[in-house]
């Protein structure tokens, strides 16, 4: 019998208002999410917006499905003289192919989830359920999200293990997408006969409220709540430097780890690491929480907390249409939706020093009489002039491999290196995966055929359902700090600065994936027994290769150096269910200090990641700010001097928030997913 509730035009209202309720619904629940586990977003003044911003993408994503499913129902469920009513297995069969169709056509991530909604449909279009519309697209929103989000969590907790990674991985994956899914259809039945007792537009009218005071409540609150703290800006700033006649080299080793140098050192295998521990102080470097590489560095080259300094992320999201620009990296599980967000509607990018609320030592010391050389150091672009120079960390290896920085529209931009000429100089020494000698591959991966070391020629991901997996790691980022350690023993060489600064972050890396096989023996059964004999020796292979970018350092610096290595952070003693290592328990880093007026064999407790930059302020001369987080670690010196303070280094200079144009490309941020620091 025809039904004038079936209207093509009320199917696509109908569909469009459920696809915009449920938008708001998801939008809201994952921006909470959000906010709670990005450290950025933890303040309203930062959270509101977010939410703002957030949200409408969402409300995009459920008008365009709803404005497809809309038209589609409409042809679907036209108004005709008899009702159709399809066999059971015959509406199974017919939805779970369509399913298959739109799943294969288009593939992950929309296509499962296109492919759920469209089964859905079908299934109530042919089993002649004919409640209200607004009940009918309520149902289909309801329980295809529910299948997205079921599947992506038992896919990655269950189905996809990086313990095993094998060739046949995708073919698993696709085996159980297909299976989950037919389940799902054959309980359809049951979920819409109770689904469709319930009062929708009751339902719609209480989320509608719900939403309106959420946002005339926050938005209130927004405009009346304190300003977050004015930090201290000097209007005149005189510093006097007393003389000394030293320079300092800071090295800055990514997870350096107490646990593996302790035992080289004592077989011999770590010679000149030792010898600065011998002849200088050393000891634990306590760190923050979490243990996020950019909030940390940041905290050691401003010697404030990641409160004042402002770099909390990662990455920066810009978005669309406001243009807002906000610090945020992590992810929630099983929302493949965001990594078409990010993809297609925001702009992703490195944080870099454009949300710095603080002065880097580099640019205090340059101000006031030293000579300055930094190479690498997170959100030092874009480079500042200095008396002296600044590679910066979008330079060279990410310039030449990763990123481009737009060179298709500026070129070599001022901003990756001062002084620019000195780029033609350095360019030399950038190193791609690519480029990888089969003497270097082997000095720390055993290789046990030559068909592997053709397969670690090809790798071309860090994918972890690829039989490559394991390998990509080493490979991307081994080539990173065989550029920037020599072009740092280049520079200290020939320009000889009185204060150089590098940080690599090889180590790191290569703990995240390769401390299992350093603790075979903890998790024997756990282990691909090729993959053992593969990686069994890289971690330590590493830290000798660490041993003589250290040596080459002291080889080429002037007697009268400091030497400061250093680590954000140590690791935990324990394997993820991923089969990582990770360091959310915050264990402390090392700090190793040796050279003219240091104690020798000094062994230190109280040692702070915001220590090190007033700690290196007192060995040049120079007062220490007040408003510091950190203390100078007096204790090490052989004739400590009294410190001198003045309220601080601060000279006006404010984070614009602006993301400039450096862009990111999907290597950079497929490794710190890799990494585990973002989803």
């Amino acid at each position: 019998m025809s039904n004038k509730n079936y209207g093509f035009l009320r199917h696509l209202s109908a569909s469009l208002i459920a696809g915009i309720l449920f938008s708001l619904i998801m939008g809201l629940i994952v921006g909470f999410k959000m906010v709670g586990i990005n450290e950025s977003l933890h303040v309203y003044r930062f959270a509101y917006p977010f939410m703002i911003n957030f949200i409408p993408m969402y409300l995009l994503l459920g008008l365009a499905f709803g404005a497809v499913f809309g038209i589609v129902g409409g042809l679907l469920m036209r108004t005709d003289e008899t009702d159709r009513k399809l066999g059971f297995f015959a509406n199974i069969g017919i939805s779970y192919l369509a399913f298959i169709v739109i799943f294969l056509i288009i593939g992950e991530p929309l296509g499962v989830i296109g492919g759920m909604f469209l089964a859905t449909l079908l299934f109530i279009a042919g089993h002649g359920i004919r409640p209200p519309l607004n009940r009918i697209y309520f149902a289909v929103f309801f329980i295809s999200v529910f299948f997205n989000y079921s599947w992506q969590w038992i896919r990655q907790h269950f189905i996809i293990s990086p313990f095993m990674p094998h060739p046949n991985a995708d073919m698993v994956d696709l085996t159980f997408t297909l299976i989950w899914a037919l389940v799902f259809l054959l309980l359809l039945r049951i979920f819409l006969k109770a689904f469709f007792k319930l009062h929708i537009k009751t339902f719609y009218a209480l989320g509608s409220g719900l939403f309106a005071i959420l946002f005339v409540v926050g938005t209130i609150y927004f405009y009346v709540q304190p300003s977050g703290a004015t930090r201290q800006v000097a209007t005149d700033l005189q510093i006097e430097k007393n003389p000394t006649d030293v320079k300092v080299a800071l090295i800055g080793i990514d997870g350096f780890w107490w646990r593996v140098i302790d035992p080289l050192i004592e077989q011999g295998k770590m010679p000149n690491l030792q010898k600065l521990i011998d002849t200088g102080a050393s000891g634990p470097l306590e760190t923050l929480l979490p243990t996020f590489s950019a909030m940390i560095w940041t905290s050691i080259s401003t010697g404030k907390s990641p409160q004042k300094h402002g770099v909390t992320s990662f990455l920066v999201w810009k978005f669309p249409w406001t243009g807002y620009s906000l610090p945020c990296h992590i992810t929630p599980p099983s929302t493949v939706e965001l990594g078409w967000m990010t993809q297609s509607l925001l702009t992703v990018a490195p944080i870099t020093n454009q949300f710095l609320d603080a002065v880097p030592n580099w640019l205090m010391l340059s101000d006031n009489g030293v000579t300055v050389g930094t190479v690498n150091w997170w959100v030092s672009w874009p480079a500042d002039p200095v008396d002296g120079f600044i590679v910066t960390d979008h330079c060279l290896y990410n310039k030449e491999y990763i990123t481009k920085n737009f060179k298709e529209k500026e070129g070599n931009t001022p901003y990756d290196i001062y002084p620019q000429e000195l780029y033609a100089d350095l360019i030399q020494f950038s190193r791609t995966p690519q480029s990888l000698t089969d003497e270097e591959i082997t000095r720390f991966i055993n290789i046990d055929t030559p068909e592997f070391l053709e397969e670690f020629k090809a790798i071309d991901t860090y994918d972890y359902i690829d039989i490559a997996y394991m390998a990509s790691m080493f490979k991307y980022s081994y080539p990173e700090d065989l550029t920037f350690a020599s072009t740092t023993k280049y520079l200290m060489e020939t320009q000889q600065p009185d204060f150089t600064c590098v940080y690599l972050d090889g180590v790191d890396s290569m703990e995240h994936q390769y401390l299992r096989y350093y603790f075979a023996d903890q998790h024997p059964d756990k282990l691909i027994p090729e993959n053992l004999y593969r990686y069994r020796d890289l971690i330590e292979n590493y830290y000798l290769y660490m041993d003589e970018v250290i040596g080459s350092y002291v080889s080429v610096a002037d007697t009268n150096t400091i030497f400061i290595i250093i680590s954000d952070h140590g690791f935990d003693e324990i394997m993820l269910p991923t089969g990582h290592y990770n360091h959310m328990d915050a264990p402390p880093g090392v700090f190793v200090c040796s050279g003219p007026g240091i104690k020798s064999g000094y062994k230190i407790n109280n040692a702070h990641v915001f220590d090190i930059t007033p700690t290196i302020l007192q060995a040049f001369g120079l007062p220490v700010a007040e408003d510091f987080d950190g203390k100078v670690l007096t204790d090490i010196f052989v004739d400590p001097q009294p410190v001198r303070t003045i309220p601080t280094y601060e000279t006006g200079r404010r984070a614009s928030r602006k993301v400039m144009e450096s862009n990111i490309d999907q290597a950079y941020k497929d490794r710190l997913k890799a990494l585990g620091y973002t989803q």
